[in-house]
């Protein structure tokens, strides 16, 4: 039996349809993410490389206070994350403390800790794509005889590539580190800050998409029908 010339071109037209579906469900979805990947203490993620089939390993670090007096606490705050898309294995985070903090203790989410003096190293045996991992290093500032800048680096090494991250603080003599002063409210409501999920865009997006999904398959499934 010959196929009917107008049922064939329905099947197509209806499969090009489920194609433009998905394509501008796709757009709409990526469009209602109109800000970054997300943030990790302050410092932006950065996103997958498109096709990236290894792991990404990334590291990022910050100190607070950034103003710190002796006898003050400063705690840093390291991030080892993992944009690719495969597995970062072997990973070793170190780190040695300068002569002006006294390490006082290194928690970290995943992984074992080891301790020496103002160094600490933490290994870890794979961090999955998109997994993050926290070490939060608490410190004790000691004398200062004038004000310093101290720049201290975290190194991260793994069978996927080498990292580091590096973060500056100030130590000033006691009572040099003075608190901004607090001023009144003035002016309009704060503006909102941009970026975000856009609500409405991400429902169409998800409603053409599976609508796009719907007409492609019953496409190919009359197709099989009438082969």
């Amino acid at each position: 039996m010959s196929k009917s010339p107008n049922r064939s071109g329905s099947r197509t037209l209806q499969r090009w349809m489920g194609y433009f579906c998905i394509a501008l469900g796709l757009l709409l979805i990526l469009s209602s993410f109109n800000g970054s990947w997300g943030k990790a203490y302050g410092q932006s993620v950065v996103t997958p490389t498109p096709g990236l089939t290894v792991g990404d390993p990334q590291i990022t670090k910050v100190g607070e206070p950034g103003c710190c007096e002796p006898g003050d606490e400063l705690v840093y705050t390291i991030v080892a994350t993992n944009v690719g898309f495969g597995d970062v294995t072997n990973i070793l985070i170190t780190d040695t403390l300068p002569a002006e903090l006294v390490l006082q203790d290194v928690i970290a989410s995943k992984g074992q800790v080891t301790i020496q003096g103002n160094y600490f190293e933490v290994r870890i045996d794979r961090i999955s794509p998109g997994e993050i991992v926290t070490i939060v290093v608490r410190t004790l500032v000691i004398g200062v005889p004038e004000e310093t800048v101290i720049r201290n680096t975290a190194f991260m090494r793994t069978d996927q590539g080498d990292r580091e991250a590096s973060y500056e603080n100030v130590l000033k003599e006691e009572g040099a580190c003075q608190p901004p002063p607090i001023l009144p409210p003035t002016g309009g409501p704060v503006p909102q800050e941009e970026g975000g999920t856009s609500l409405w865009l991400l429902l169409a997006g998800l409603l053409l998409l599976l609508l796009g999904i719907f007409l492609t398959a019953r496409a190919r499934k009359r197709s099989a029908e009438g082969s």
